[in-house]
C-alpha cells in the first residue's frame, strides 16, 4: 500500500495540493467517516485507481472489439465508402473507439466509487454509535450515580471497553486522547468531537454536556435524562425499522417469489410452442433466483448488522526482569526438557477435554461441528456420486442426461442435510440457551440489588441469590460461588462467569458491576440501573421477535404458493399437454421438442433452490442472522423434496 501511495502522491499530488479547497467537504467526511487519512493522500489515491481502472479497462474494450466486431462494416453503422481510409481501417477504429469507451465509463464508476466511500462510511459510522448510545449513557449514569469517579475518569474507564459499549464509546475514547496526549481541556475535547462525530445525537449529547459542565449542573441528572431519551428514541427506531422490514418482505415476495413464478408459468406455455425458451428458464431458475437472494440478503444485512462479534479473550504472559542481576543456580541436566514435557502436556488435556467432551464444545461453539459433518459430506458424495458424475452434464445445462442428474441431485439434498443438521441443532441448543440467560438477568439483578440494599455485602448478596428462583442461571451462579469460595476476587470470578455465559447483555453488565465495585462500596444504585437496562433489552428483544415471527410466516406462505403452483405444473398441467397434440387444438403447433421429464426436473430444481433461499431470508429476517436461516431452508426443502419424490 505505501507504493501505491507513493506513486500516486508522486503523479497526482502536485495537482491534488493546487485544487485542495475544492475538496474541503471531502475532508469533512473523511474525518467523520474515521479513514485515517490526508485528503491529498485520498484523492490522489482516487486519481491513481480510477487510471489504473482506465487502462485496463480500456485494454479490455481494445480486445472486445478486434475479436468481437471483426464482422462489423460500415454500412452497416449508416456510414458511407467515400472515405477510403476510413473503410480500410474500420475495424482498428472502431476497437479503439470501443476502448475508448469502456475507459471512460471505467474510469467515472470508480471516481465515483471513491468519492462515494467517505459519505458511506460516515453514515455508517454515525448509524452504530446511535445503536450503542444509550449502553454508553446506561454506562455513564450508572457510574456517575455510584459517586466514586469523576467525569473524566469515567470516560477514561468507558474507553478502555469500547470493544463492549460500541462506536459511540469508541467517540469517547477519542475525547479522552485529546485530553491525554495533546493536552486539550474537557469543553475543548467535546467541542472537537462534536465537529468530528458523524452522528447527529452524539453531538447533541456533547453540546448537552458543555452545557451542563460549564454551568456546574448536576451531571448525573443529565445522563439519566439522556439515557431515559435514548431508550424511548430507540423503541420509536425499532417500530421504524419494523415497518420498513415490512416493505422489503413485500419487495422480495413480489420480485423473488411472485416475478420468477410467474415468469416460470409464461415460460412453460411458451416451451410448448418453442424449445427455445427452456434457456430463459434455467437462467431464471439457476442464476437470477440465487443472485438476486444474495443481493437482497446483502440489502438486509446493510439494515440489521446489529449482531456485533464478541471479542476474544487472550492470556498475556509478562517475563519479569526485575532481577535480571541475580545469578540463578543451574538446575538439573534435564530441567529444560521436563519444563516442555509439561508444556505438551497441558496442551494435550486441554484437547483430549475438548475431544472426549464434543457436545459442550459443539453447544459453546457450534461452528465446530462443521469440522466433522464437512469431511463427513463430501465423503457421502464422493462415495454416492463418483459413478454418475459426467462434468458436461453440469457444464451444459441444456444438454443434460436428466436420469443421471435426478440421481445425483438426490445425493446432493442428502449431503446438504448432514452437513447443516447438527450444526443446525447444537445453534438451536446454544440459542435457547442465550435466551433463557438473558430472560433470567434482570431478575437476578433486582434480586442483588434487593439484598444489596439491605446492607449486605455483593459477595455475600451472590452466595444469597442462589436460593432464589434464577432458572437456568443457578448452575453459572453456583459455579462463581464456588470461585469465590475458592479464593478467587470477586472481579475475576464475575469475569469468569461472564466468559461462560458469554452473551452481548451479559458482557455489559458484568463490565458495570465490576468497574462500578473497584470505584465504590455502594453499588445497590449501580446494580438497580444495570437491572433495569437488561429489563429494557428484554423487552424490545421480545417485542422484535414477535414482529420478526410475522415476516417469517409470511415468507412461508409465500414459498407455499411457489410450491404449490410448481407442484401443479409438474404434475397435472405438463402431462396433460402430450395428449392434445393430436389435433384438438386448432392453429396451435406444439413443439416436438419439448421433454417432460426435462421440464419436470427444472421445477423440482427450481422449489429446491427457491426453498433454500427463501429460507436463508426468512433466517436473516427472523434471527438477524443468515446461518439462523438453515433450519428454514432445510425445511422448506423438505418439504419440496418429499412433494416432489412421492407426488410426481
Amino acid at each position: 500500500m505505501d507504493i501505491i501511495d507513493s506513486t500516486a502522491h508522486f503523479i497526482f499530488g502536485k495537482y491534488v495540493r493546487r485544487n485542495i479547497d475544492r475538496y474541503e467537504d471531502q475532508r469533512l467526511l473523511i474525518r467523520k467517516a474515521g479513514l485515517g487519512m490526508l485528503v491529498e493522500q485520498y484523492i490522489a489515491q482516487t486519481y491513481f485507481f480510477s487510471l489504473v481502472m482506465a487502462l485496463f479497462a480500456g485494454f479490455v474494450g481494445l480486445f472486445a472489439g478486434y475479436y468481437l466486431l471483426g464482422n462489423v462494416r460500415p454500412y452497416m453503422l449508416g456510414i458511407g465508402t467515400g472515405i477510403p481510409w476510413i473503410w480500410s481501417n474500420f475495424h482498428l477504429l472502431l476497437s479503439i473507439g470501443m476502448a475508448a469507451l469502456f475507459s471512460v465509463i471505467a474510469c467515472s464508476l470508480t471516481y465515483y466509487i471513491f468519492m462515494s466511500i467517505p459519505e458511506v462510511q460516515a453514515n455508517v459510522r454515525s448509524s452504530l454509535i446511535n445503536q450503542s448510545l444509550p449502553h454508553t449513557t446506561a454506562y455513564l449514569y450508572a457510574m456517575s450515580h455510584g459517586g466514586g469517579m469523576n467525569l473524566i475518569d469515567i470516560m477514561k474507564s468507558l474507553a478502555q471497553n469500547y470493544y463492549i459499549y460500541g462506536a459511540a464509546a469508541e467517540e469517547v475514547g477519542y475525547i479522552v486522547k485529546d485530553m491525554e496526549y495533546y493536552g486539550t481541556d474537557l469543553l475543548h475535547a467535546f467541542d472537537r468531537a462534536g465537529q468530528r462525530s458523524p452522528s447527529k445525537k452524539f453531538k447533541d449529547f456533547l453540546d448537552g454536556m458543555t452545557s451542563i459542565v460549564n454551568s456546574g449542573g448536576d451531571v448525573t441528572s443529565y445522563l439519566k435524562a439522556k439515557n431515559d431519551q435514548y431508550r424511548l428514541t430507540a423503541t420509536k427506531e425499532q417500530k421504524i425499522f419494523f415497518e420498513t422490514l415490512s416493505v422489503l418482505a413485500e419487495v422480495y415476495i413480489s420480485a423473488f417469489v411472485a416475478g420468477p413464478l410467474f415468469l416460470i408459468t409464461i415460460l412453460v406455455v411458451l416451451g410448448l410452442i418453442n424449445s427455445s425458451s427452456a434457456g430463459i428458464l434455467n437462467l431464471i431458475v439457476y442464476l437470477i433466483i440465487p443472485i438476486g437472494t444474495v443481493i437482497f440478503l446483502l440489502l438486509l444485512n446493510s439494515l440489521t448488522n446489529d449482531n456485533p462479534k464478541i471479542p476474544d479473550f487472550y492470556m498475556v504472559e509478562k517475563k519479569l526482569d526485575v532481577f535480571f542481576h541475580v545469578e540463578l543456580m543451574e538446575g538439573e541436566p534435564d530441567e529444560e526438557v521436563k519444563r516442555k514435557k509439561m508444556r505438551n502436556y497441558a496442551r494435550i488435556v486441554k484437547f483430549m477435554d475438548k475431544v472426549t467432551h464434543p457436545l459442550a464444545l459443539f453447544t459453546n461453539n457450534p461452528s465446530y461441528v462443521l469440522l466433522v459433518t464437512v469431511p463427513a459430506s463430501l465423503l457421502y458424495l464422493f462415495y454416492t456420486v463418483n459413478q454418475y458424475i459426467n462434468i458436461a452434464n453440469i457444464l451444459y445445462i441444456n444438454s443434460f442426461n436428466v436420469l443421471t442428474l435426478s440421481i445425483v441431485d438426490d445425493q446432493i439434498f442428502i449431503a446438504l442435510i448432514i452437513l447443516l443438521v447438527p450444526y443446525i441443532i447444537f445453534d438451536e441448543l446454544r440459542n435457547y440457551r442465550v435466551n433463557q440467560i438473558e430472560a433470567h438477568i434482570p431478575d437476578f439483578l433486582n434480586n442483588l440489588a434487593s439484598i444489596n440494599e439491605a446492607g449486605i455485602l455483593l459477595v455475600d448478596a451472590i452466595v444469597m441469590s442462589m436460593q432464589l428462583k434464577i432458572g437456568i442461571l443457578h448452575s453459572e451462579v453456583k459455579r462463581l460461588v464456588n470461585d469465590i469460595s475458592w479464593g478467587a476476587k470477586l472481579d475475576d470470578a464475575l469475569k469468569k462467569f461472564e466468559f461462560r455465559i458469554r452473551t452481548e447483555m451479559t458482557r455489559r453488565i458484568i463490565n458495570l458491576i465490576i468497574k462500578a465495585n473497584e470505584a465504590t462500596g455502594d453499588i445497590k444504585s449501580v446494580l438497580a440501573i444495570a437491572a433495569h437496562d437488561a429489563d429494557i433489552q428484554r423487552q424490545l428483544k421480545k417485542e422484535r421477535n414477535a414482529e420478526m415471527f410475522v415476516y417469517v410466516f409470511i415468507i412461508y406462505i409465500a414459498f407455499m404458493v411457489f410450491l404449490f403452483i410448481v407442484y401443479i405444473l409438474a404434475a397435472y398441467f405438463l402431462p396433460a399437454m402430450p395428449a392434445s397434440t393430436e389435433g384438438t387444438i386448432s392453429g396451435l403447433s406444439l413443439s416436438n421438442a419439448f421433454d417432460l421429464e426435462k421440464y419436470t426436473l427444472i421445477f423440482f430444481h427450481a422449489a429446491m433452490i427457491q426453498g433454500f433461499c427463501s429460507g436463508l431470508v426468512a433466517g436473516k429476517m427472523g434471527g438477524g442472522t443468515i446461518h439462523s436461516g438453515y433450519k428454514h431452508s432445510i425445511m422448506m426443502m423438505s418439504i419440496a423434496y418429499l412433494l416432489f419424490a412421492f407426488f410426481i
